[in-house]
């Protein structure tokens, strides 16, 4: 095995065990690691490559799928002295659980665990970060940082793709580790005061933001093309019955008690009457029934002074698991507890999206037929340039000459 030593860091990766000294970290190819990915989650992976330069690896995942992963999102176990919060001398290393294996039993799509073992000792860890805020370098909107590092498990993470941002911190939190949320995110929605518990120094707080008719829409319509990777939808087939099926799911305050009736003028009254944020099929040429953003962005808060983001996002895809649930504990070479707790992320949806009973056809076959077509074009164009021009091909030249002379 090709071993290669990497920079200490405050959250290292040694083995765990109690009174051990403190060792340097080292990664080598072929190690089964927990990979954090930008949803929260951790996915266990095998190391296929070490850089030691850019500190980041080639995890190769359970789906043969390998990417590239910073070395502070991957993690086996820790020392007693880096772990957060430290760890006391008389732990049993027999029952004690580690911060990483705490987070991947606990955090779930449409947010963690609220209730047990693992919810509480996931609601005492996440009192205190395990990274210093001031040390992370932000953009001028607080939206991303250099470091890559947010929420309680200082992972990676996408703002617009089911984040929560912390009124008093400014920190974005996955809703994957929120224990506040009582139904799972939309992309894109930022309607919520929410209070981390690192700043609450205890159970986390949110609040519903009120939404209008124009927000709403914006909001469906956002949400639709991020997982559908179109522009346009239907409006009855599509953003109406997308509305009206996630209706409880919403949470949308006054405009909740609207019969299922009035739903429709007032969406479509909102898509209609502001050509700033809409754009219809009528005005390019198509069915007048079809939507679309006029600028793929989250809607805007009240309270935003800056302009909108409107940069795609990286990647909205999530890492499969074979497993949906590996537990254990594997021991090392040195006789050092190793924690290994991996969690699958559920197989359906947490919201249901009309647009997915469409199966879109592969890219290959798209890029193929405009191949075709763009060659067709081609074809009929120069035919109809040669008979304009007077142009014959060479077996009716041959032809009129047979003729000329025969005559």
């Amino acid at each position: 095995k090709k071993k290669i030593k990497l920079r200490s860091r405050s959250n290292c990766t040694s083995c765990f065990h109690c009174g051990a000294p403190r060792a340097s970290s080292v990664l080598s190819e072929g190690d089964d690691v927990l990979a954090r990915w930008s949803d929260g989650l951790l996915y266990l992976g095998n190391v296929k490559r070490v850089d030691g330069v850019k500190q980041c690896c080639l995890v190769r995942f359970e789906d043969n799928s390998e990417f590239w992963v910073l070395r502070k999102d991957i993690h086996s176990c820790y020392h007693p002295q880096c772990h957060i919060p430290p760890i006391e001398p008389e732990v049993d290393s027999n029952t004690w659980i580690c911060r990483q294996c705490v987070f991947a039993v606990a955090t779930k799509r449409g947010g963690a665990l609220k209730r047990g073992r693992f919810a509480r000792l996931m609601q005492m860890m996440k009192q205190k970060l395990p990274y210093q805020l001031s040390t992370l370098d932000w953009d001028p909107q607080h939206l991303t940082n250099q470091q890559q590092c947010y929420c309680y498990c200082a992972g990676p993470g996408e703002w617009n793709l089911k984040m929560l941002q912390c009124s008093s911190c400014g920190q974005w939190f996955h809703e994957a580790c929120t224990q506040c949320l009582t139904k799972p995110l939309l992309y894109g929605d930022r309607f919520y005061e929410f209070q981390c518990s690192a700043c609450t120094n205890g159970p986390e707080t949110i609040q519903r933001l009120p939404m209008s008719w124009v927000d709403l829409a914006h909001l469906v319509l956002y949400h639709l093309s991020l997982c559908c990777k179109r522009k346009y939808f239907d409006f009855d087939h599509e953003i109406l019955s997308f509305t009206n099926e996630n209706w409880d799911s919403l949470l949308l305050g006054t405009l909740s008690d609207t019969p299922r009736q009035d739903r429709c003028h007032n969406l479509l009254n909102a898509l209609n009457s502001h050509k700033d944020r809409f754009v219809s099929g009528k005005e390019i040429k198509k069915k007048k029934c079809l939507f679309g953003l006029q600028v793929r962005a989250p809607p805007p808060l009240s309270s935003d002074l800056s302009p909108l983001i409107t940069d795609p996002p990286i990647n909205i895809s999530h890492r499969r698991s074979r497993a949906d649930l590996l537990t254990g504990a594997a021991t090392s070479r040195s006789g050092c507890l190793r924690c290994l707790l991996v969690v699958s992320p559920p197989r359906s949806s947490p919201v249901s999206l009309p647009c997915q009973r469409k199966a879109a056809e592969p890219e290959t076959r798209k890029s193929k037929r405009r191949i075709i077509e763009t060659q067709v074009s081609a074809f009929v164009t120069s035919k109809t340039q040669s008979k304009e021009s007077g142009y014959k091909p060479l077996f009716l030249q041959l032809k009129t000459s047979a003729v000329s002379a025969l005559k």
